[in-house]
């Protein structure tokens, strides 16, 4: 293994040890979210500098949701990217993820808008996807009122924001909604499908476990939503028509096979899909560009694909 990567997994494991408290899967989900608002907060430092941060409100379904947007420095209209941050469904915000979103706004020269959307179980599934599909028309309608242009705009999201960003593309065009120019799909949940060999083989000691992953979708879940309803795993869907797509995934991440088996499932719909593979990186390890090497070289990657898309 990476011996960044190894010695990432070796401190971990010693931490953990040392605060003695229960596996996530073992506590009730207010407290896992609150424990993660504070040990996500590693993964921010150090923050970059030249980005404003803007803590917002957009029009929901059943009130206001609070956005979090980053701005490059400098003057001039930039295009747009709604992120919609990880964590199963139940733990994250965009607190947690800020560090990610500032380096790809300004790796990308474009706007972010993250999106905090209601978690399960107090709100299970449609919820979150409500949220998100109203943050993104409200973005990209009122993307001047971030300083963006609405007309160039991809959507992206990291493991469950993965799967939100799938199932949103999947919702706007079945609603006949705006047209993104890119999926970002960054270790994303596509499948609902806990079973697959990579969840086996990585389903332990590597950041994601497979009992936490059953313990995010049963929360996810628990309002009578099905693994086979297409905006919960998207792979289920018809494929046809959506906008390009490109994912990023470890070899030692769980969700490996779900970005294997949803980039083939996009290619054989007719959708562009490139799939990246990153050799021993581990689920969230896009969060990590101050540790892994690895990290830093598929930021670049994701920034560059957004830069691309969003000429």
């Amino acid at each position: 293994m990476d011996p960044q990567v190894q010695g990432l997994l070796q401190m971990m494991a010693a931490q953990a040890q040392a605060a003695n408290v229960p596996p996530m899967w073992e506590q009730d989900a207010a407290t896992a979210r609150a424990g993660a608002e504070v040990s996500f907060q590693a993964f921010n430092a150090p923050m970059p500098e030249g980005v404003t941060i803007t803590d917002r409100s957009v029009p929901g379904p059943v009130g206001q949701i609070p956005v979090k947007v980053f701005r490059p420095s400098g003057a001039g209209t930039l295009p747009l990217l709604v992120f919609l941050h990880g964590g199963g469904w139940v733990i994250g915000s965009p607190n947690t993820h800020a560090k990610l979103a500032a380096e790809l706004a300004l790796g990308a020269g474009c706007v972010v808008v993250s999106v905090d959307y209601r978690m399960a179980p107090e709100n299970p599934a449609p919820a979150s996807l409500d949220d998100c599909v109203a943050a993104i028309r409200y973005a990209v309608a009122n993307a001047a009122e971030f300083g963006a242009d609405g007309s160039r705009f991809a959507i992206g999201g990291d493991s469950a924001g993965g799967n939100l960003t799938a199932a949103s593309v999947l919702r706007l065009r079945d609603e006949n909604g705006p047209t993104a120019r890119l999926q970002l799909l960054l270790y994303g949940a596509f499948t609902a499908n806990n079973d697959l060999p990579s969840v086996i083989e990585n389903g332990e000691g590597k950041i994601l476990t497979r009992q936490a992953m059953i313990w995010f979708y049963n929360h996810y879940l628990s309002g009578g939503a099905s693994p086979d309803d297409p905006y919960i795993a998207p792979i289920k869907g018809d494929l046809r028509g959506l906008p390009p797509a490109h994912l990023i995934v470890g070899t030692q991440d769980p969700l490996l096979d779900d970005s294997k088996l949803f980039a083939k499932a996009l290619q054989d719909a007719g959708v562009p899909a490139k799939l990246s593979i990153y050799q021993d990186q581990v689920h969230v390890f896009l969060q990590l560009t101050a540790m892994l090497d690895g990290a830093k070289q598929a930021l670049s990657e994701a920034c560059n694909a957004l830069k691309t898309a969003l000429a």
